[in-house]
């Protein structure tokens, strides 16, 4: 028995709905695809919240410089580049799942982060069993890159730091106090500067351990300054900094300070305190290269503000990944060999540099120091 017409018609128009809708769905699909693959992402495994929650805010700024130069030019062979953040407070307890997340995440190339050394060395295990490279540029403890070869800094180790920290006060003390943080980085920091102040003759006729959340560190210092110091040496960050060179003026201490960072934050904190400060540092905005005024002049027509060395660090990092992808492919695959090979990496910070291969860390590189004048970090131009 025939079919009606009318039946014919509408099992004809369904079949045609459902090609239509079928190749819709086939064409979205390919549309989100391509779209993905249009992009080339970096995860970020930094705090944004919490008591670091500042750094997480100079690293955006250096990242946001570093997005709007490379995706004008072009983005990586085309390709857009942007960034998957992760706020990990800079806790270990955090940093741990988040590299699960980031390896997990096949569109993700490499890590950048963690800001403390404790939360990145937490998390390297997992970054090396997954083979994603994790990029720890601010990571200075030495024991950072041992963790694998997927992990790489481009950080100064606290070694150095600390060796050229002794000579630096070596030549305004012989007799110093000595303030640190009760943190794993801040007792490695203190262990190190303690052996290359007896290297290079300096008595530590105080020292004491404080913690980073501290709010009245008189008792503390007016010790260290019963002790006699030429000069007080602080090892931590900006926020404790600050607060320790404060303190030491409001209990009368009048000699030179070394501590502190190189931040916005220490030098709206430390206030008229802070003039005079020492610090180690691999960055002035009144560097006179010319390529580093370029960066400054960029930089404050987007943030109205001067460049420090957390805007430096992140600005650098994401530029030396964007170049490995460039070299050798934007893939985790890639950005590791792009690390490996190539010897002409530039950062504002670094200058023109390249990674020792055992070591995982810029050959040939040393802090500069850095005093605090006019409410300005300027170069004293020594290294």
């Amino acid at each position: 028995m025939s079919k009606s017409p009318s039946r014919r018609a509408f099992r004809f128009a369904a079949g045609v709905l459902v090609a239509v809708a079928t190749a819709g769905s086939v064409a979205a699909c390919g549309t989100r695809s391509e779209n993905a693959s249009d992009t080339v992402y970096f995860g970020v495994s930094g705090p944004r919240t919490g008591n670091s929650a500042e750094y997480g805010r100079l690293w955006q700024q250096g990242f946001e410089l570093a997005l709007d130069e490379v995706n004008g030019a072009g983005g990586i062979n085309g390709r857009k580049v942007a960034l998957k953040w992760e706020d990990s407070q800079s806790d270990p307890k955090q940093t741990v799942p988040i590299a699960t997340k980031f390896v997990n995440d096949r569109s993700v190339i490499a890590e950048l982060g963690d800001f403390s050394s404790p939360a990145s060395i937490a998390a390297s295990p997992v970054y090396n069993r997954g083979k994603l490279v994790q990029y720890g540029f601010t990571n200075s403890a030495v024991d950072f890159t041992k963790a694998g070869d997927y992990s790489w800094s481009p950080s100064i180790t606290l070694d150095v730091f600390q060796e050229r920290n002794a000579e630096w006060v070596r030549a305004k003390a012989k007799r110093v106090s000595v303030v640190y943080l009760e943190t794993d980085w801040g007792k490695q920091a203190f262990q190190y500067f303690e052996k290359y102040a007896k290297d290079k003759g300096i008595e530590i006729a105080y020292s004491s351990p404080i913690l980073p959340d501290s709010t009245d560190l008189k008792p503390v210092l007016i010790k260290g300054r019963q002790a006699d110091p030429e000069a007080f040496v602080h090892l931590g960050y900006g926020p404790d900094g600050a607060l320790v060179i404060k303190q030491l003026r409001d209990i009368g201490f009048t000699g030179p300070y070394f501590g502190g960072q190189n931040t916005p934050q220490f030098i709206s904190l430390a206030g008229p305190a802070g003039e005079g400060d020492i610090v180690n540092g691999v960055f002035s905005p009144a560097d006179p290269d010319p390529k580093v005024q370029d960066f400054v002049t960029r930089f404050r027509a987007k943030f109205h503000t001067d460049p420090g060395d957390f805007n430096v660090y992140s600005y650098d990092a994401l530029k030396v990944l964007i170049k490995a992808a460039q070299k050798s492919g934007a893939t985790r695959e890639g950005i590791l060999d792009g690390l490996r090979t190539e010897t002409q990496f530039y950062g504002i910070g670094l200058g023109t540099f390249g990674f020792d291969q055992q070591t995982r860390r810029p050959r040939g590189v040393t802090p500069r120091e850095l005093v605090l004048r006019a409410g300005a970090f300027v170069p004293t131009g020594n290294r």
